[in-house]
């Protein structure tokens, strides 16, 4: 199922993706000249989160455009973003060029990365913005990530506030309840930027296929790899409802513990 799951979601994060970016976030050239102002502020918080990146190799997993690893790298960071989409590469290959930094890409599903070569190898796994809905099981997921830190490594998860999968927003901020928090089947979604093209065109975009979770299956599957997990921040709505939490950011550790004798 994560095979079906992998390919329905790059087929759907290849079409005009890259296009996408440039209208979001301007030509290659442009985007690099604002991370280049200020990388800091792509990375929000969360660099608060990895300490000084300087000289450490960080892996954005599902990193897309690039918008994340290029700021690492002008930071300092040895940097490898995974992604499934090869339009995603080309657009941060490009904004990386003009920025002046070099990082690693690698196109790939997650479940087919090469572990022999980057197996605790990194400092920093990151990852941020709407990602854990892309995977069928968490647990396998969380342990290959377990297995790209170094001891002492550190993960670094941001995403959506599980609560969102069942909430509706109405335009005067009311909120209705619709859904099952519980609910674990996959479903048909749209790539992320369908809505941003004219109604005549969104039709011939594919679908990408979602499974959302619930934030116990979350923890427990991080726990159960074997990180210890440190912090646990939920973080408020951002476009009214402040109320209510909008996204979260889990931190965890890679330790090796020793078994004392009984």
């Amino acid at each position: 199922m994560q095979k079906e799951q992998s390919e329905t979601n790059k087929k759907a994060w290849s079409y005009r993706a890259y296009e996408w970016w440039e209208k979001k976030s301007g030509t290659p050239k442009d985007a690099a000249a604002d991370m280049k102002c200020n990388p800091e502020k792509y990375l929000r918080k969360h660099l608060g989160y990895m300490g000084d990146v300087k000289g450490k190799n960080i892996a954005v997993l599902l990193g897309s455009n690039g918008r994340k690893a290029i700021p690492l790298a002008l930071l300092g960071a040895s940097v490898t973003i995974v992604d499934i989409s090869p339009e995603n590469q080309r657009y941060a290959l490009e904004v990386a060029r003009e920025a002046g930094v070099e990082i690693e890409y690698i196109v790939s599903d997650v479940f087919e990365i090469d572990l022999d070569r980057l197996r605790h190898n990194y400092d920093v796994v990151y990852l941020e913005g709407g990602i854990l809905h892309y995977f069928v099981d968490l647990n396998p997921f969380a342990r290959i990530v377990y297995d790209l830190l170094k001891t002492g490594g550190r993960l670094v998860l941001n995403d959506f506030h599980p609560i969102r999968k069942f909430l509706r927003f109405a335009e005067n901020q009311g909120v209705e309840i619709e859904g099952d928090y519980f609910d674990s089947r996959l479903f048909d979604g749209a790539v992320a930027y369908r809505n941003m093209f004219p109604q005549s065109e969104r039709s011939e975009f594919p679908d990408c296929l979602l499974r959302l979770w619930n934030m116990g299956e979350i923890i427990s599957a991080i726990a159960s790899c074997g990180l210890v997990i440190e912090q646990l921040i939920e973080e408020p709505r951002t476009e009214g409802n402040t109320f209510l939490p909008g996204s979260f950011t889990l931190v965890a550790n890679k330790y090796i513990f020793q078994q004392q004798p009984f």
